[in-house]
C-alpha cells in the first residue's frame, strides 16, 4: 500500500514537472531596410531577386520591447512575390527568440505592398532556452525597399517553453 502511494506520488510529481507552458505573444513592429542588394532577372527591371536586412523594434502587448531583425532573400515581380529568411527578437535581458520565415508580398498600388509570413521551428536562448513554436505576421510596406522599406507589422508568436 505504501509502495503504491509512493509510486502514484512520484508519477504525479513527474507528470506535473514535465508539463510545458504554451503562451501566445502578440506584437507590433516597425521595420526599416538596413541594407539590400537586388538583381534584375534576365535584364527585366520589374523582376528582381535579392537579399535584404530589416531592423526595427517589436512592441509586445505584455509591454516588453525587443530589437527585431529580419535577414532574408526575395523574388519579386512587379512588386509581388515570395520572401524567405530568418527573424530574431532580442530582449533587454539578453534572451532571444529565433525563427525561419516564409512569406508573400502583394503589390496593392497606392497602398504599398501587403506582406504576410509564417514562422516555423522557433528556438530560443536565455528564458526561452529549449522553446519551440510557430507564428506569423501580416503588415504593409509603405515605400520601396530601395527607398527605406518602411514596414508596419502585426505578429503573433506561439511559444512552448519546457
Amino acid at each position: 500500500m505504501v509502495r503504491s502511494l509512493i509510486g502514484a506520488l512520484l508519477f504525479f510529481v513527474t507528470l506535473t514537472a514535465t508539463q510545458a507552458d504554451t503562451v501566445e505573444h502578440d506584437y507590433e513592429a516597425v521595420m526599416h531596410v538596413r541594407s539590400t542588394h537586388a538583381l534584375p532577372i534576365l535584364d527585366n527591371p520589374s523582376h528582381v531577386v535579392g537579399i535584404a536586412e530589416f531592423r526595427g523594434l517589436a512592441i509586445f502587448v505584455e509591454g516588453e520591447i525587443a530589437i527585431h531583425r529580419y535577414d532574408g532573400w526575395f523574388d519579386i515581380d512587379k512588386g509581388s512575390g515570395k520572401f524567405h529568411g530568418y527573424a530574431s527578437w532580442t530582449f533587454e535581458d539578453g534572451s532571444e527568440i529565433r525563427a525561419p520565415y516564409s512569406g508573400t508580398a502583394r503589390s496593392s498600388g497606392t497602398d504599398g505592398v501587403q506582406v504576410e509570413a509564417q514562422f516555423e521551428n522557433i528556438t530560443g536562448t536565455g528564458r526561452f532556452e529549449g522553446a519551440t513554436g510557430s507564428g506569423g505576421f501580416k503588415g504593409r510596406r509603405l515605400d520601396a525597399i530601395d527607398k527605406g522599406g518602411s514596414t508596419y507589422l502585426k505578429g503573433k508568436l506561439t511559444i512552448t517553453t519546457p
